[in-house]
This record gives C-alpha cells, structure tokens and sequence, in this order.
C-alpha cells in the first residue's frame, strides 16, 4: 500500500496528568544553572479504535552537587485515527509499523501540541523562561526507527540544553 492511500485525522489529545508534575521543591533550590531537556516518545496501536496514539513528553533538569534533579516531566497523548487501519502491520503488545512519512506528520503535530500545552503549564513558574527547544523531526523519526528502546516503551529522542 503506497502511504497516500492512507488517511489520518486528530482524534484527541490529553494530558498525561497522572505523570506530570513540577517538582516545586526543586524550582526553589535552583539557583539558574544550565537546565536540560530531554524527549521520550512511544507509538501504541489502538486496533479495537483503529487508532494508533503518540505519546510525547519533556522532561525538565539540572544538575546539583553532581546529581540530576528533575524539575518538571510533561507528558501527552496524541489520538490519530487511521484509516485504512490494516495497512500499518499492527503487531503484538500494541507495536505497529508506522511509514517515516506518517510519522513525520505525527511527531510534527505531538511536538506542536506539547509545546503550546507546556507553556501554559508553566506560564507563571520560573521554567516560563524555558520553551521547548526547536526540534529537528526528521532527527527524531530516524531515531525512532534506529534507536535502541530503552525500558519502559520510552525511547529516548534527544537532549537539548539551555546555559
């Protein structure tokens, strides 16, 4: 099946709110040295919905006395619905083959969501001061497909640091 012939659509996207959190202890003892930030994502297939989610978060740090101290993790899930659904080769334990153009698509659209849905988050804390970084989506659809998972689902997309 040639990837035009598939049709995709936004279905929902949520907040992961029983993962997010800002660590406000740590935000009082950061005292503005370098904050990095680093991006997991996981693809699940949704076959009963014929749907496949996207989930994508950020995950805010710095580092003290020589120790990572994690400042915030934000998290959503992005719904695409897929049609036709049996194309995309749905495997066991929710894995599915995605084309590198579909994924392009959907990463462009879960990064855009993130961004705007986290600086809401931390519109009136010290983080405001940091946006989500640019990112390269063709770097991060390459390292989805030739990257090694890490545990959990999550796989690890990219480091960005701000000085």
């Amino acid at each position: 099946m040639k990837e035009k012939d598939i049709n995709i659509r936004i279905a929902k996207i949520r907040e992961l709110t029983e993962q997010n959190s800002i660590n406000r202890w740590e935000l009082m003892r950061y005292y503005g040295s370098g904050i990095t930030v680093t991006l997991e994502s996981c693809f699940h297939a949704r076959p009963a919905r014929h749907c496949v989610s996207l989930t994508i978060a950020a995950r805010y740090h710095y580092i003290r006395n020589q120790l990572r101290h994690n400042l915030l993790y934000y998290g959503i899930e992005v719904f695409f619905d897929i049609e036709p659904f049996n194309s995309l080769n749905s495997g066991e334990n929710s894995e599915v083959t995605l084309p590198p153009r579909l994924m392009t698509i959907m990463y462009g659209v879960a990064v855009g969501a993130l961004r705007g849905m986290l600086a809401q988050r931390v519109e009136h804390t010290q983080l405001r001061d940091y946006p989500l970084p640019l990112v390269n989506i063709s770097e991060l659809v390459s390292r989805h497909i030739y990257g090694t998972p890490v545990p959990e689902h999550a796989i690890p997309l990219i480091d960005y640091r701000y000085n």
